[in-house]
């Protein structure tokens, strides 16, 4: 099983290409539009054309979704964690946090999904324009593509050929991985541009200093306003970054990083006090944190295949890249740092049973030191870190061999032949499904919390 079995109620859309020619033909033309434009703007800059190149890829890869947005469901529907995001967001959950921020730990639905609610806020701009199943499905186009572009400018940041960059960063935006969140999760799982996009501006940040350093401590906020992995990831990344550097341009970071995400942090951490009603820690750590991980034997990461799941050719690059340049100090701390996060994303064993398994000393670490970590439920998502750093590896290594356009052509040629065959065909990529009435049960809360709100 790649996910929960699909609800009975479930019901796919028309949305194969005989059932729905015209509006395959909208998304087709649209995407290949989009490529022929940033093909011809030649005077454009180079960022421009390249996120008009992606979005025209992102379109025809998630065909037919661009034109039927109002009308389906991006994935499984309902499934348990769409369907409480969907009704937590017309509940108003994001709008009560805002309003009523002192009254916060008293809000059930707030101490379930924590403070991080910035996936309500952008659905409800996307809602502006859409109806709310739209507004959601419209993160599954633009996530992707942030995600793509962001890596991309990250690696172009660290001196990267552009055409190098933008087949390395693919696997980052439009793996599996992504796609199985948007199959069955809540939208803002699918939001690993946070991590890139923070670690771009941390470049910058460092070389250049001035408002960079704010634009970097905000979007770190952002990210843990938006996902909360995301803000351990970045964290993590910071910390690393703090202990290299140590200069007034990293102390400021570091303290306007702070000052930025305190406010959520500390809603975060009252959110989890008394939560033992819905969980207590050894149930997230046994009955959650331990099934969704990177699993060594059989080879999977959270429950997918690793041969589709991660770019091969890509990651044969990135420890070819590695071991050129081992001498560099930078290179051997990002790969201890990426080799630890692959770690940290096995949970709470190595290998084995609970009974008989070994146990994995950085997650107990963790679990252990970190206030609310134990709250982690999904440490495979840790591994996105690693993944980067071997797709940026491979980025690097790319633009050294210095091949001729027609082969880099070819060679993104493959890349999407490889993607339709490992991703798309997936039993675990996105159906479309028909919306369908849900409610939010009045006892809800009760269910939930056991007798502590009865």
């Amino acid at each position: 099983m790649y996910g929960p079995p699909a609800d009975p109620r479930q019901l796919l859309a028309p949305a194969e290409l005989l059932a729905s020619p015209g509006r395959w033909a909208l998304c087709l033309g649209l995407g290949l539009g989009l490529l022929l434009l940033a093909w011809r703007a030649r005077g454009w800059r180079e960022a421009p054309r390249v996120l008009l190149a992606m979005a025209g890829v992102v379109l025809l890869a998630t065909a037919p979704l661009a034109a039927m947005l109002n009308d389906v469901v991006y994935g499984a529907w309902p499934s348990t964690d769409k369907v409480g995001s969907y009704l937590f967001y017309l509940d108003g959950v994001h709008r009560r946090l805002l309003s009523q921020p002192l009254q916060a730990t008293d809000d059930p639905a707030l101490r379930l999904i924590g403070a991080h609610v910035g996936h309500l806020w952008v659905t409800e701009f996307f809602d502006l324009f859409l109806n709310t199943h739209g507004a959601f499905n419209v993160q599954a186009i633009f996530y992707p593509l942030l995600a793509w572009f962001c890596a991309w400018l990250l690696m172009r940041e660290l001196g990267s050929d552009p055409l190098a960059a933008m087949l390395a960063a693919f696997p980052f935006g439009l793996g599996l991985h992504v796609f199985r969140d948007l199959q069955w999760a809540t939208v803002e799982k699918s939001a690993v541009f946070g991590l890139p996009m923070f670690a771009w501006l941390l470049l910058r940040a460092r070389a250049r200093g001035g408002t960079h350093l704010a634009w970097a401590a905000l979007a770190f906020a952002a990210t843990a306003w938006l996902n909360w992995y995301l803000a351990l990831l970045n964290g993590t990344l910071l910390l690393v970054y703090l202990l290299w550097a140590r200069n007034r341009r990293a102390t400021l970071l570091g303290l306007g990083s702070l000052l930025a995400c305190l406010p959520l942090l500390v809603l975060q951490l009252e959110l989890f006090q008394g939560a033992g009603a819905l969980a207590d820690p050894q149930r997230f750590l046994w009955e959650r944190a331990a099934l969704d991980v990177l699993s060594i034997w059989p080879p999977r990461w959270n429950h997918l295949e690793l041969w589709r799941s991660l770019n091969l050719a890509c990651l044969a690059l990135g420890l070819w890249g590695i071991w050129t340049q081992r001498r560099d100090r930078r290179i051997l701390l990002g790969t201890l740092l990426a080799a630890g996060l692959a770690i940290l994303s096995m949970g709470p064993l190595l290998w084995g049973s609970r009974q008989h398994g070994l146990p994995n000393p950085l997650c107990w670490l963790a679990w252990t030191t970190i206030p609310g970590f134990w709250r982690v439920a999904k440490p495979e998502f840790f591994l996105e870190g690693s993944y980067l750093f071997l797709l940026v590896m491979a980025a690097l290594q790319l633009s050294r061999l210095r091949l001729a356009p027609r082969t880099m052509f070819l060679l993104g040629l493959l890349f999407v032949i490889g993607w339709l065959l490992s991703v798309r065909t997936h039993p675990a990529f996105p159906v479309f499904t028909l919306p369908s009435e849900v409610r939010l049960s009045p006892g809800w809360s009760d269910h939930v919390f056991g007798n502590e709100n009865g």
